[in-house]
Order: structure tokens, then sequence, then C-alpha cells
């Protein structure tokens, strides 16, 4: 259940954060087939007749109203914000799954900021995180207790690289905590010895980027964005020291086979 943050420092936050939001959506930020298009009319015209959660809803702009999301709203709520960011993260993930728009699709610099920037920013100041749920984003309000989160978590190392894959926890609560748990583990099993310099990357982003930690000195100039990404990076990382463990293996039995 959603519940209103009108309690915070500026009552008006969430409502220039919407305005904002709408303001750059609204005019031609997205550069398609080289034209240029609204936010909305893009989704419209390219995407929205293949998500299979429009319903019976023929455009965008009819499922927009019934949300409560008015190109014109004047009375704007905290729900109205929520509505919003939770629908442009799921047409997000349908750009996503389509990898000719993914790769054909031109942000403003504007647009891209209020995308991949401001919207985790915004999602972590109200504690919301974004769950991903048989291709639907849901949001939800984030636990507050760090340690009783991470207690909910599998230890199963094969557990969570599923879970950081279909995660899409656009604050950085949840990925943070994730890739915490896979490196104890790493360390514990010394995946180190598999290489070396790999496992010194890893352990950089997450002993000096915040996933362990405070965030060093050196790196606290990264954006929410930034940091994302690095995370997802070490993701990256991760899976191929992984993979290496098993092509060591791999190696090995190749090795006695040649001996018999």
């Amino acid at each position: 259940m959603r519940i209103s943050i009108l309690s915070r420092n500026n009552n008006d936050n969430y409502k220039k954060e919407y305005l904002k939001m709408m303001k750059i959506l609204t005019s031609k930020c997205v550069t398609v087939h080289d034209k240029k298009e609204t936010y909305f009319d893009f989704i419209n015209k390219y995407l929205f007749h293949n998500w299979k959660y429009r319903g019976t809803y023929l455009d965008v702009y009819e499922y927009l109203n019934s949300i409560g999301i008015h190109l014109s709203n004047k009375k704007i709520t905290f729900n109205n914000l929520l509505n919003l960011i939770e629908f442009l993260l799921n047409m997000q993930q349908l750009i996503e799954s389509s990898k000719y728009y993914s790769k054909n699709t031109i942000y403003s610099v504007k647009c891209s900021s209020i995308l991949f920037h401001n919207i985790p920013l915004i999602l972590e100041e109200y504690e919301y995180e974004a769950y991903s749920v048989d291709d639907k984003v849901y949001l939800l309000q984030g636990l507050s207790d760090y340690d009783d989160v991470l207690e909910l978590i599998s230890d199963d190392l094969k557990e969570l690289i599923v879970l950081y894959r279909s995660s899409l926890s656009t604050g950085l609560k949840i990925k943070r905590m994730i890739l915490e748990k896979i490196y104890l583990i790493l360390v514990e099993n010394d995946y180190k010895k598999y290489n070396v310099s790999l496992f010194s990357t890893i352990k950089l982003i997450i002993t000096k980027m915040g996933v362990i930690g405070n965030i060093d000195k050196k790196y606290q100039h990264l954006s929410t964005y930034k940091l994302k990404k690095y995370y997802d990076y070490c993701y990256e990382c991760i899976l191929y020291l992984l993979k290496t463990e098993n092509i060591n293996r791999y190696k090995e039995e190749i090795k006695q086979i040649t001996k018999e």
C-alpha cells in the first residue's frame, strides 16, 4: 500500500519533480527513425500496442488517464508522481526488451537525466524500490532497516545471481545488498585464485563505491546513475569470474582424459 509522504521537509518537492518530468517528456525529447517525438508519442506509435499489460486501452493517453496521469494536471498528488514513475519504468523495460528500439532510440540530455538519473534519486529519497515480476515493474515502499532487509535475501550464490539479473531496483539498496552477499561468498570460497586481477576490480567497486561501508572520498562525485552503472559492471565481472572457475575445471577434466 502506498503511503503519502506529506510530512517531509518540503511538501511541494514531489509536485516540482512531477511538473519537471512532464515538461520534458511532453517536449520532442526522443529521436527515432530520424524523427523527433515526445516521449509519450514515441511510446504510443511504436511500443504501447506490444505491452501485454495495456489491457483494453487503445493508446498511451487513454491508459495514462486511467491511472490519474493527465498531461494538464493541476491538482498533483504524490500518487501521481509514483504512477508516472511506475509507468516510465515499465516503458523503459519494454524498450530494453526490443533490441531494435534499445539500440536506435536517442534521448535528449534532459530526457536521459529524467529517466536514468532523477528517477533513481526520487525513489531513493522517498524510500521506494522498483521490482520486476512477470515482465511488469511495481513500486513498493522500501523497508528502512537495512539489516532486516538483508536477512530476507537468499544466501545461495545461484539464487543471488538470478535475483540481481531480475531486479530492477532503481534505488541502489537492493543492488548493494545482493552484491554484498555475493562478494562475501566469493571471499569465503577463495574465488580470487581464479582471476586475481578481475577479483581486484570487483573488490574495488564493492569496498570503495558504497556496497560495503561508505563511498570512498575519491568516488563521492559519482551520481546515482553512475553508481548503478558500476554496480552492473561489477555484476558482469562476477559472472565472468564464475565462468573462469568452470573453465579451469573443464581444463583439468580434459587434462585427465589426455593422460588416460
